[in-house]
Parts: C-alpha cells; structure tokens; sequence
C-alpha cells in the first residue's frame, strides 16, 4: 500500500455581516485569493489552531461561529472537513470554520504566506475574473445565504 502523508489543517471563512464580505489572502505560493488557513500544531486543538493562523495571516481576532454538541463543553463543529490533495503522496484534512470579526478590521499582511490580504463581496468572489477555487466560491455562497 502507497504511504501517503496526511495532515491535519484548518481554514477559516471570516465574514463580516455588516458589509457582506469575506476576508481572503492572495497565497505566496500558489498566487490564488484563498481564506486564511494553515497546520494544526503539536498540542493544538482545531479551534487554536484556526484563531493563531487568521491572526498570524492577518492581524485580526475572530470568534469561530458553530454549535457544540452533543455537550457544551464538545468542540465547535466546522462547517465542513475537506479532503486536498497537494500531490499523490499528500493530503490535507482540512477543518473548515466560518467565523465572525472580534474588535476592528485593521489588517495586517504576513508577507511571509502571503502577497495581499482584502475584503471581498460575493459579487467580487464568483466573477469570473476572480482568481480563487471553485470551492471557495461555493463556501462563500454558502455562508452569505446562511449566516
């Protein structure tokens, strides 16, 4: 059987219901609109993970939006955990969160993962211009219709 490398990663969708837009970074690497996201660290759970990666990517504090269940003291379940493939021989598992801003928009670019960080409209993301994934736009869509 193929040895395939698998981690674990979150993503997070933030969305500002004031102005109906979405908070996405131009990733370094693939040159493609993307929300924040990154690896689940040693001792880290999900949820840490998903707030120290928007506010190392971004500069803004969340708070991750959800139902715990079946008990209040159970993990926010995410909007989805998504299967990527990066290559034949890796795989990310991705939690995939939505969230809500905590405190003021002011962003700040970690050049390091990413060349630009905005605000975006739905309008904006599903134009056919718009440089991002075809999943992306679906989550978007998702989540303007319904949170």
């Amino acid at each position: 059987m193929e040895n395939i490398e698998k981690h674990f990663c979150v993503s997070v969708f933030v969305y500002d219901g004031e102005s109906k837009k979405f908070l996405l970074v131009k990733h370094k690497k693939m040159g493609t609109w993307v929300q924040p996201g990154g690896h689940v660290e040693l001792n880290e759970d999900p949820e840490e993970a998903a707030i120290r990666e928007v506010y190392e990517e971004t500069g803004v504090k969340i708070k991750l939006i959800g139902e715990r269940k079946p008990r209040n003291c159970d993990y926010i379940l995410p909007l989805a955990i998504q299967k990527n493939i990066v290559n034949n021989n890796h795989i990310h598992i991705d939690f995939v969160y939505v969230a809500y801003l905590v405190g003021d928009n002011k962003l700040v670019l970690n050049e390091d993962e990413s060349t630009d960080i905005a605000w975006f409209t739905l309008d904006e993301i599903k134009d056919s211009s718009f440089n991002t994934f075809p999943d992306i736009i679906e989550w978007t869509e998702l989540i303007y219709n319904n949170y």
